[in-house]
């Protein structure tokens, strides 16, 4: 691997960068630790060139300033590449240029402003109910069970469950697109394999079908906005529609999947702090933000540089490909006093980027803290001890930062 940028300020600095993993290497996800890889690029070059004979070269930004100039200058770094990095960046990213995620203005807001008004602040409370409805039945029946595996059997099922309506799912179906949601982005590393594409035409599917009825009876959920817009002049395809669809429902689904799961996992790590939650200790609020904080379950996010600019003093040119790590930036130690530490009474704090920025900060940001939240309350008051059974497996990906399996027990007191 290939590591430049900045100046390197430490004798025998230059030897150690040019010794680190590789940022996009699958075992290092797997293994649950590059932080600190992360935590050398912040201090020794933290806007650096990264390329091997496997992987395109690309810049990684790991702090969090210039990252997120980044991520909220469309103007000068674009989304309309992909948003991962590929092993060739030349290679078209599916969908790139069409779904909401990986659009700029005009089209981003063409396709956000007819949907905007269904993740608003007073939407998602409108859901609160059904939240801890959902939240209650599965902890109940996982209970009752004794045992489940905490990643599929409660967290992917919650946000589908919860936002069913919202996301034009019905009861029955929530199951098997959970499971092709987790198996889409289980498999980011291979994008293009039969596996990821599979899963993403099984939702391309559901959505293309929900179209075509939402024509005939239009209802409150995303499609039905989206194509009421259409009908009323706005310049959006039916393809876009469909795809921007797929973006949103694994959205609405991975950050809250991994943000639970690794939330949870961390508490019964830290004794101390899970403790403090279940004596009412900690303000709901305060460890819901320090649990997306800590979790970023969207590791990073790439833009393409649209124009010859300087980034934290680092020349880049148009057309270079920008990584940036926004795990990494939640722990940046110039922002996050005592950045390491998992502390569920940190106060929230306006430079958390788990949702990203700008125009394309996470439509469901207030879901995902609304299900966090709740799930959090609920996990406090249960009835019951929670006991790690396995070892939990780590999704092998330098995509998503979760967790693929989180076996646990339930001991009634």
């Amino acid at each position: 691997m290939t590591v430049s940028g900045r100046p390197i300020p430490a004798t025998g600095a230059a030897e150690m960068l040019a010794d680190l993993p590789s940022l996009t290497d699958p075992a290092l996800y797997e293994r649950g630790d590059p932080y600190a890889v992360w935590a050398v690029l912040r201090r020794e070059c933290p806007v650096s060139w990264h390329q091997s004979e496997e992987q395109s070269g690309y810049w990684a930004v790991t702090t969090y300033e210039p990252g997120l100039q980044v991520l909220t200058d469309w103007r000068r770094f674009t989304s309309t590449k992909g948003v991962i990095v590929r092993p060739s960046m030349d290679t078209p990213y599916p969908g790139a240029g069409r779904m909401l995620g990986m659009s700029d203005p005009p089209l981003h807001d063409r396709l956000r402003r007819p949907i905007a008004a269904l993740f608003s602040s007073r939407a998602i409370a409108g859901l609160a109910d059904r939240t801890r409805r959902t939240v209650r039945e599965l902890l109940a029946a996982a209970v009752a069970a004794g045992e489940c595996d905490f990643v599929s059997d409660v967290a992917a099922q919650i946000p589908l469950a919860v936002a069913g309506d919202l996301l034009a799912i019905e009861d029955d179906e929530v199951d098997r697109l959970a499971r092709a949601i987790a198996s889409a982005a289980d498999n980011t590393n291979d994008i293009d394999g039969a596996v990821a594409q599979k899963a993403h035409f099984d939702i391309l599917r559901h959505y293309s079908r929900v179209m075509a009825r939402r024509r005939q009876n239009p209802g409150g959920d995303v499609v039905s906005a989206l194509i009421g817009a259409q009908a009323d002049g706005v310049e959006i395809t039916d393809a876009e529609i469909v795809v921007s669809c797929d973006n949103i429902l694994g959205a609405a689904s991975e950050t809250t999947r991994h943000s639970a799961s690794v939330g949870l996992l961390t508490m019964l790590e830290n004794p101390d702090q899970w403790q403090a939650l279940r004596d009412g200790r900690v303000p709901l609020r305060n460890a819901t933000e320090e649990i997306l904080r800590w979790t970023a379950p969207v590791t990073h996010m790439l833009r393409v540089a649209k124009e010859d600019t300087v980034l934290d003093g680092v020349p880049i040119r148009a057309g270079d490909p920008l990584a940036v790590w926004i795990a990494s930036m939640n722990r940046d130690e110039s922002v996050f006093e005592r950045a390491d530490e998992f502390l569920l009474h940190r106060p929230p704090s306006r430079y958390m980027t788990a949702f990203g920025g700008g125009v394309h900060y996470c439509l469901g940001a207030g879901l995902a803290r609304l299900i966090i939240s709740t799930l959090l309350e609920e996990l406090a008051t249960l009835d019951a001890e929670i006991i790690v059974t396995g070892t939990p497996r780590r999704i092998a990906s330098p995509v998503v930062g979760g967790l693929a399996t989180l076996p646990v027990e339930f001991r009634r007191r």
